[in-house]
């Protein structure tokens, strides 16, 4: 065994925790007591492998890193504790004898990698908020935080791909992404994606439904294999080489992909008078079958949508106004926080004529039987923040409810009901 390895190492961890670490004062040892380290105990019993230790912790005490104690009446054989020396050279000369970087400096380096990166993204966006929130981490707790590692490679891509995510507007494969950002096509898999899933959830940290991992990929455009639409009604799609593709006669819906729709070059609409949002694939095959109108188009929404589906959603959008401005618009979500939100951003950022469709308090209350308690504080103190936010004004009353009964409602339940 390796003791001074063993030695330094371990004491250079719990350094590395301690509060000594955080605050710059050693308020009381960093030191292990033998009496614990049962494994070592044991060791002890060989003669030769005693003196070699204790020969070890006599060579460590004499470079000044560190000091012991002897158990009382056992002097010069049974070592009681080991504790590091409290002085900053001391604690650097152990760092440099393991060849191990200090943590006050992988902190400096990751420090200065989130600086760097902040000082090129957009002063009010999420990732800028999002790395402020690790550079306070940083000064405040003196750690690494989770969303990192200690791997200055690793943290370096790792915010390659975050920057990439913030401005891509397309649609691109995990691979086609790695081999671009990383020239591996295995390396964003294998090491990267698992720390940006994470982040992204850590953005939609409080929500109590956070999508799966690859609908998180998909809402910044990456995707495992082009995305595919779903739809349904009487809609033409006329493409940039002047080809059109008539999907009318799919009645129990039809499917476009991603690559197709880069290629639209608009929509046109026969007798439509009216769009039909559903953010569950349960709710959006239930309501072909069972509601669906002629003169009505249903698009399925998936909740968080990529880049290129809000380009499908803006094709269908525009095509639908075109000489028919009394075409109605409706979105069918959970009522919740999450679904709320998804209304929210297909109302701002392409139908602002878009109206709630069974999220309403009448809704709420009819299938109250069904509806899932609402168990935690947060949830409730951002849903009052909501019934006060004009932005979210259709569902205030529905929030009065929703406080009320500390209750909120999935769309699947709608339909078994």
């Amino acid at each position: 065994m390796d003791y001074r390895k063993w030695v330094l190492d371990t004491l250079l961890t719990r350094y590395e925790k301690s509060k000594a670490f955080v605050t710059g004062t050693f308020s009381k040892r960093i030191f292990i007591n033998m009496e614990k380290e049962k494994l070592l105990e044991s060791i002890m019993e060989n003669p030769d492998e005693k003196d070699q230790f204790l020969g070890v912790l006599r060579e460590l005490k004499g470079e000044g890193m560190i000091d012991y104690s002897w158990v009382k009446y056992e002097t010069g054989n049974l070592v009681d504790k080991i504790w590091l020396i409290p002085e900053e050279e001391a604690i650097e000369s152990c760092y440099r004898s393991q060849g191990r970087t200090s943590k006050k400096n992988r902190l400096s380096r990751l420090e200065e990698q989130l600086r760097c990166c902040r000082a090129g993204v957009e002063k009010e966006g999420v990732l800028g908020f999002f790395l402020d929130e690790m550079l306070k981490e940083i000064f405040d707790a003196k750690r690494v935080p989770r969303c990192f590692t200690d791997d200055e490679q690793l943290n370096e891509d790792i915010l390659k791909c975050l920057v990439y995510m913030e401005g891509n507007h397309d649609e691109v494969m995990e691979r086609v992404l790695s081999s671009g950002l990383y020239g591996d096509s295995k390396y964003f898999e294998r090491n990267v994606r698992g720390k940006v899933i994470s982040i992204l959830k850590y953005w939609k940290k409080g929500e109590e439904d956070i999508p799966e991992d690859q609908e998180l990929l998909g809402e910044k455009g990456i995707v495992r294999w082009p995305e595919v639409m779903e739809f349904a009604g009487k809609i033409k799609v006329l493409m940039k080489n002047g080809d059109v593709i008539d999907y009318g006669a799919q009645k129990y819906g039809a499917y476009i992909n991603s690559n197709t729709v880069k290629q639209v070059k608009e929509t046109t609409m026969e007798g439509i008078r009216q769009i039909m949002f559903i953010e569950n694939k349960a709710n959006y095959i239930w309501y072909l079958s069972h509601e669906k109108k002629e003169e009505e188009l249903v698009v399925f929404h998936g909740g968080c949508y990529s880049p290129v589906k809000g380009v499908w959603f803006q094709k269908i959008y525009e095509g639908s106004r075109r000489g028919n401005e009394n075409m109605r618009y409706y979105h069918w979500s959970d009522i919740d926080i999450g679904g709320f939100r998804i209304f929210r951003r297909l109302k701002e950022s392409i139908i602002p004529e878009l109206r709630p469709y069974k999220m309403d308090e009448a809704t709420l209350m009819e299938f109250k039987d069904s509806a899932l308690r609402i168990e935690t504080p947060s949830y409730r103190e951002r849903l009052k923040i909501m019934g006060e936010d004009p932005a979210y004004g259709e569902f205030w009353k529905v929030i009065e409810k929703m406080l009320e009964g500390k209750m909120r409602l999935e769309q699947e339940r709608v339909i078994v009901g």
